[in-house]
């Protein structure tokens, strides 16, 4: 009778545990793959008491989801503070001595070795909980970086301070008594076998890095060698934009110094060797790749595991040279390893000395012998604890995109500080022309929010009608340039694709009001006027994921439609329809896929945060790179709460 009653009450707190999770995936606060991962946990757990084994599987169920919103783990210390549908965890400490007995947790103690293969399910380290292969991931990369960035290089400091001369003009500094950012980030990351150039938009990075190149290869030519240089992106459209950077910064070198410098760049795919239908690639650490140099840009984007493995592939004594925007929205993966670095090495203080001061007496002694006098350490200022990749990290601070006195330029400043009340008092008390709120009230209710959301959508639907009049007048005149130029004047970015102001109900709604105004027929599929994004690369046709074109006919056959692009070389092509690789209509993008373009204008929406969504997918680096796609007028439309909730979310670290 005992054992009936015992299986009986198992049997029940299973099915109780079912229902708690089949709850949560209707709510939008599991995914169905948490459900089964969480369930697979709990059948393994056969020597725990039932509450145990519940209280193991929730954990695997929210670290499992946490992967999914870009987190590799989860930190037990905020446990206490989620509300699962009326579940919570224990304290840590209790949690802790209960994973401790767990069969499918391992623990990691100070003593352990980081070496150890681990082959259970999660792991937990330094009071964090992560999926076994993230962990593994991060051990990995943490200890390539680690490696890398205590290799220093050696230079010919007289034969590299000719090369600097011909790279750079020092008048102006002189002149301003200021350091040049862009010499810096070139004789520091030359000194380096691994070097982040980070900076925001319009910071010249692909400048600098070209510049950085010639030295590196100015200085190998002394020695009768030709540097194996390769360019990598983490996208088609990344790489066909540095490809086209790279060549045009070439052409402002002079022209012995343009010997030998790559252009051309490809996908991290690419270079790795993407095999059919598997997660593995043709390099690897048994088969490295081989190359002296590798320059990876918009890093920001690249997810842990994709990162780990192309660290994995480089030979010893590759260098590599890392370019991106922290602030910038991470992968869409897992992960936000260029973010996690720099954090390493984070300093608030914009003054040269104050910045230079991070450096170690070493590196400083080697950009003085390249540079000359620096400024002296101002011995007031207290420096954050200095990582191990400190020496590494250098910030280009100055945007030719936008001033930093600018409301753009201000507000991003505050978004990167993720303080709330410097950002809703920018947007709010209107002193800056360029900035502007269109604000739903967080406290109203549910059915007015979304009356009020309604106007508002109308509001930015007449606000972008000017814009279209021209673009459809410039598409009735064949005049393709000119429709193009149009478009880059004004762009809707959205941080969802469905769902309420999100970009499949933002570019029907355009569609719609631009069909009654006579200036489409929306009635066809590829109307004049239809612009359009690529979802997916075509190498052989040469068009990448990302690459805009624009539905016109063609001037030589006006009743034969095309879909035209503007190529890297500046040049108008013109493809038939039916050639195009998958595409959406582009009224309105991401936020995502905006990344690494501007505009004049840009409409930021942020959707409705309710009871179910939570503001799931929101964060700083999403108002960030929204926001510094503008060069001259931003717009946001948002409740307090979703831009509030937006500000306080970031990914944990990678400790390195």
């Amino acid at each position: 009778m005992a054992i009936s009653e015992s299986t009986n009450n198992a049997s029940q707190t299973s099915i109780a545990l079912d229902t708690l999770l089949k709850s949560l995936v209707d709510l939008g606060r599991l995914r169905a793959i948490d459900r089964a991962f969480a369930d697979f946990i709990y059948q393994q757990e056969q020597n725990l008491s039932e509450q145990d084994k519940i209280c193991v599987a929730m954990l695997a169920a929210y670290i499992s989801f946490s992967t999914g919103e870009q987190h590799t783990c989860i930190d037990l210390n905020e446990l206490q503070t989620l509300n699962l549908k009326g579940y919570q965890f224990p304290d840590k400490h209790a949690l802790l001595k209960l994973l401790s007995q767990a069969n499918t947790v391992f623990c990691m103690s100070e003593h352990t070795p980081i070496s150890t293969k681990v082959a259970k399910p999660l792991v937990v380290q330094n009071g964090k909980v992560y999926l076994q292969r993230y962990w593994q991931y991060e051990v990995e990369l943490a200890a390539i970086i680690r490696n890398k960035a205590g290799k220093r290089r050696e230079v010919d400091w007289s034969y590299a301070r000719v090369i600097l001369a011909d790279l750079f003009d020092d008048s102006s500094n002189i002149a301003t008594h200021s350091l040049d950012w862009q010499k810096i980030a070139v004789c520091l990351s030359a000194c380096q076998s691994l070097s982040v150039i980070r900076g925001g938009p319009g910071t010249g990075k692909t400048t600098t890095v070209t510049k950085l190149l010639a030295l590196l290869q100015g200085l190998a030519s002394k020695q009768n060698k030709v540097l194996n240089i390769q360019l990598a992106a983490p996208t088609g459209k990344a790489a066909a934009r540095l490809t086209e950077s790279i060549s045009a910064a070439k052409k402002r070198l002079v022209p012995h110094l343009q010997t030998h410098l790559p252009e051309q760049c490809q996908t991290i795919h690419r270079l790795l060797g993407a095999k059919p239908l598997s997660p593995y690639f043709k390099a690897n650490s048994n088969n490295p790749l081989h190359l002296d140099v590798l320059v990876l840009d918009e890093a920001s984007m690249v997810d842990l595991p994709l990162m780990a493995k192309l660290f994995s592939s480089l030979p010893e004594d590759a260098q590599v040279i890392l370019l991106g925007d922290q602030y910038q929205l991470s992968s869409v993966e897992t992960g936000s390893v260029l973010s996690d670095m720099c954090l390493q090495g984070e300093i608030q203080s914009e003054l040269d000395a104050d910045i230079l001061a991070r450096y170690s007496p070493e590196l400083r002694a080697k950009l003085t012998l390249l540079m000359g006098e620096l400024p002296v350490p101002n011995t007031d200022y207290v420096l954050p604890k200095t990582s191990i990749i400190a020496d590494n990290l250098v910030t280009l601070l100055k945007s030719h995109r936008f001033s930093d006195d600018s409301g753009i330029g201000q507000l991003a400043k505050a978004i990167k500080l993720g303080s709330q009340v410097p950002v809703q008092a920018l947007l709010k008390e209107r002193v800056f022309d360029d900035i502007h709120w269109y604000q739903i009230s967080s406290n109203a209710a549910a059915n007015t929010q979304s009356l009020v959301a309604e106007q508002i959508l109308k509001q930015l639907i007449s606000k972008l009608l000017p814009i279209f009049k021209l673009y459809a007048k410039a598409v009735k005149q064949g005049d393709i340039r000119l429709a193009f130029n149009c478009l880059q004047q004004q762009q809707v970015l959205c941080a969802q694709k469905s769902g309420f102001w999100g970009v499949e109900q933002i570019n029907a709604l355009i569609e719609s009001e631009l069909d009654k105004q006579g200036l489409i027929d929306k009635h066809r599929d590829f109307y004049a006027g239809r612009p359009v994004m690529l979802s997916k690369n075509d190498h052989q046709l040469k068009l990448f994921n990302g690459d805009i074109g624009i539905v016109m006919p063609d001037p030589l056959s006006p009743s034969l439609m095309k879909v035209w692009f503007i190529t890297p070389e500046n040049e108008v092509r013109g493809l038939l329809p039916s050639r195009l690789p998958s595409h959406d209509t582009l009224y309105a993008m991401t936020i995502h896929k905006s990344q690494g373009s501007e505009f004049e204008s840009v409409y930021l929406c942020l959707p409705l945060v309710s009871s179910n969504s939570g503001g799931r997918g929101l964060n700083r680096e999403l108002i960030y790179t929204g926001l510094t796609r503008a060069k001259k007028h931003f717009i946001l439309f948002a409740q307090s709460k979703a831009l509030a909730l937006s500000l306080q979310k970031n990914v944990f670290a990678l400790v390195v």
